[in-house]
Order: structure tokens, then sequence, then C-alpha cells
């Protein structure tokens, strides 16, 4: 019984050695693979190019075979808010996506909101396409992060230790010492921890991938923001005059409002003022006349 004891936990640690080899030479390959795909990989791309062998690198199935996670940012301007929000929604439904989150504050005529969209990977150019036709675009970005390295080398943990996993539960069904049962039940555990913590992970990256992410920041306004057409004398004269329309279109709007908001304050003013008037031409009438200087 002792030599089989003996003979259990030796195949335990060799089994333990083998697996820490299997992952490291496993995340060398993954790492070398997607170095090479990643010089390659590019969501812009869509033509086929020369490679060093003579023949052509065709960039549509390098981003098909790569995992990127597409991203972009856009600030929005409108003069119809309500509207362009329901437009916002219904075009993330449409693309077969959803909203993860909203918010809206501000008040009526000034309002402002964020929505953050999730649309599948596919229609990701056309809703950041659709979202620029919807309202007037004042700035906006895209990127994409390539985590094909990352994403492989999940893939090859998970294999290495699932393989562990197969042959621990061997070795506890071989088990027959007190000790041997409590260290392989221990590992098993360890195990089998390693691979929840690395398949939500891998899960996390199949959603992020899967579904493109846009950010969209909404604004309610009067007047929408010129954007320069160009860097041109001409052009920028023409921004410089509207940016003074809607200076002098603000400035009367604000006083309006504060006239409005302040009309007990100036009605107080009035009164107390055209009673000093009447009051000092009072006076005047009352007082005696001047007497002559000798």
């Amino acid at each position: 019984m002792k030599r089989r004891g003996f003979s259990l936990l030796s195949a335990l640690v060799l089994l333990l050695a083998l697996t820490a080899c299997g992952a490291s030479g496993g995340a060398d390959a993954s790492g070398s693979t997607s170095a090479a795909e990643d010089n390659n990989a590019g969501w812009t791309e869509s033509a086929a190019a020369p490679s060093e062998g003579g023949g052509t690198v065709d960039f549509a199935a390098v981003r098909q075979n790569a995992k990127l996670i597409l991203s972009a940012d856009l600030t929005l301007e409108t003069q119809s808010f309500d509207q362009a929000g329901a437009d916002i929604e219904a075009l993330a439904a449409g693309a077969g996506g959803y909203i993860e989150a909203s918010s809206v504050s501000g008040e009526l005529g000034g309002r402002y909101a964020s929505y953050t969209l999730r649309v599948p990977q596919e229609k990701f150019e056309t809703c950041f396409a659709q979202l620029g036709e919807t309202c007037h675009v004042v700035s906006s970005s895209r990127w994409s992060e390539d985590v094909t390295e990352q994403y492989t080398d999940i893939e090859t943990r998970l294999a290495t230790l699932q393989t562990k996993h197969e042959r621990l539960v061997e070795l506890l069904g071989q088990a027959a010492q007190m000790e041997d049962i409590i260290s392989l039940e221990n590992a098993l555990a360890d195990c089998e921890y390693e691979i929840d913590s690395l398949t939500g992970e891998k899960r996390r990256y199949d959603n992020l991938v899967d579904f493109a992410t846009i950010t969209v920041s909404l604004r309610e306004v009067q007047a929408l923001t010129a954007v320069s057409g160009g860097t041109g004398f001409g052009a920028q004269l023409m921004q410089a005059a509207q940016s003074g329309w809607r200076g002098l279109a603000g400035f009367v709007r604000g006083a309006v409002l504060w006239a409005v908001a302040a009309w007990p304050l100036l009605l107080v003013a009035g009164v107390g003022g055209g009673a000093a008037l009447r009051f000092r031409r009072r006076r005047k009438k009352g007082a005696p006349p001047d007497e002559p200087k000798p």
C-alpha cells in the first residue's frame, strides 16, 4: 500500500510539472501566432496586399480570424431631443443590438443624454454612419483593439487545464490512502477554480468581440454648432460669423430669460423709482423762490 501511495504522489507531481510546461509552451506558441496576425490585422483594410512570398494577404480573412474589439464615440447635437433619443434606441434595436446604459439630465431646451449602444460587430459600420445621419455630428472617433493574443492564450490554458482535470479525476479514482485522496481533491478544486475563472474571462472577450460598443453624447441646443468645412480663410470667416450670430442670439435669449425670472424685483424697483421721482418733483414745487442777491 505504501508503494502504491508513493506511485500516486509521484504521478501527481509529474502531472503538475508537465501541465506547467505545456501551459508555458502553449502561451509562447499563441504569442508568436498572434504577433504575426497583429501585423496584418486591421478593421479598415478590405483589399488584398502583396506578401513577402509574392502572393497576397486577404485582410478581410485576417479580420475575420482576429479577435477585434470595435469601439466608437460620437458627440451629437439636435433641436428635436425626444425624437433623436427615440431614433437612437430604434437604431440599436433594428441592428439586433441593445442599449446597455442611458441617462438624461438638464432642463427643457438644454437637456443632455448619454447612451451606450452594443451592436453586432458586422453592423458596426452601418450603425456608426446612421448615427451621423440622425443628428448633427460635432465630433466622432472610432478605434479597434486586437485581443487575439489574449484570447488564444486563454484557449490554450483552458485546454491544458481540461486535460489536467481529467487526469486528476482518474488518479482520484485510483487513490486508496486518505492522504492521497485529500491531496488530489485539493488539486482538483484548484483546477476547477482556474477553469471557471478562465471560462468567465473567455466569455467576456466573446461578448466584447461579438458586440461593438458605441458611446453617444447627445445635447439639446437651440442652434447647431458650426463644424469647420476647411482650413482656408473663407471657411474660418464663415465659422466666425456663425459663432458671432449664435453668441448674440444666446445673449438676447439669456437677457429675456433673466428679465422674466427677475420680474418681481424689477417691479419693486420701478414702483420705488417712480415714487421717489414724484416726491422730488413735489418738493421742488413747494420750495420758496430764491431771494435776489443785493
